[in-house]
């Protein structure tokens, strides 16, 4: 039975509204405060089976992590991520899908930070293994879990090849095109672009010219009309590997 309680609810989401604007206010005093708030509000209502004041406590935990990520506390991020996990994996609402998505993601990013390569390798199967894949909710909350889904799908293929596994990187990017790429969001796009880019570098360092071409084609006419920054750059990427393929092979530079 899902136990409510109005008043918790009213005094949670003000104390993670109150540590969000510390958080984006900046600077080390507000990340100082808003990390506090942020654990004032998780030893308040951690044990809260309200599904909507946990929302508030997984936020806290994701939301601090992030902060931990960023002076470069890793082993306070993977504990705050790892945290977030265990308290929310077993829940059976699915209000904490996006919390869930981004701390398998941030653990992973974390792990990476620290070296742990192959821990970072299972915490994005973790996260491509768990969580659903849901193109049809638009919704604000299924956005940051397709999000995270396509990045972990990229950071897979990345990670693959920085080991030396070209053809398993190739694979995994592969996947990341024909699960995301008919997506609608360019911030699930943009994932989408860097790793069909990234195939084609591969293809193309393994001087199979044709499918790089191939590649970088895609990325051109796929991505070229969509206005988004971050997307864009690898449409330029994809246009310089094209440039390339077209000069003479005995080109001086």
């Amino acid at each position: 039975m899902t136990i409510t309680n109005a008043d918790d609810r009213t005094a949670a989401a003000a104390m993670f509204q109150a540590g969000k604007a510390l958080q984006l206010r900046g600077g080390h005093s507000g990340w100082s405060q808003a990390l506090a708030t942020y654990d004032d509000l998780i030893a308040r209502f951690r044990y809260s089976r309200d599904p909507v004041v946990a929302r508030s406590v997984a936020d806290a935990l994701t939301w601090g992590a992030y902060i931990c990520m960023s002076h470069d506390s890793l082993d306070r991020t993977l504990a705050r991520y790892q945290q977030a996990i265990d308290m929310f994996e077993g829940w059976p609402e699915e209000i904490f899908r996006p919390n869930l998505a981004v701390a398998w993601g941030g653990k992973a990013i974390a792990l990476d930070k620290l070296n742990r390569k192959a821990e970072r390798l299972q915490a994005l199967e973790e996260l491509a293994g768990r969580i659903d894949y849901r193109p049809w909710d638009l919704s604000k909350d299924e956005t940051v879990v397709s999000e995270e889904l396509a990045k972990g799908a990229l950071n897979c293929g990345c990670t693959l090849q920085e080991e030396g596994l070209d053809q398993e990187a190739m694979a995994a990017w592969s996947g990341l095109i024909g699960r995301f790429g008919n997506d609608t969001r360019p911030s699930v796009l943009e994932f989408v672009a860097c790793g069909a880019a990234n195939l084609g570098s591969v293809l193309m360092e393994l001087k199979r010219r044709d499918e790089a071409a191939a590649q970088w084609n895609y990325v051109v006419t796929r991505f070229a009309g969509i206005d988004y920054p971050y997307l864009q750059e690898h449409v330029d990427r994809a246009r310089e590997g094209l440039k390339d393929l077209a000069k003479p092979r005995w080109w001086p530079w």
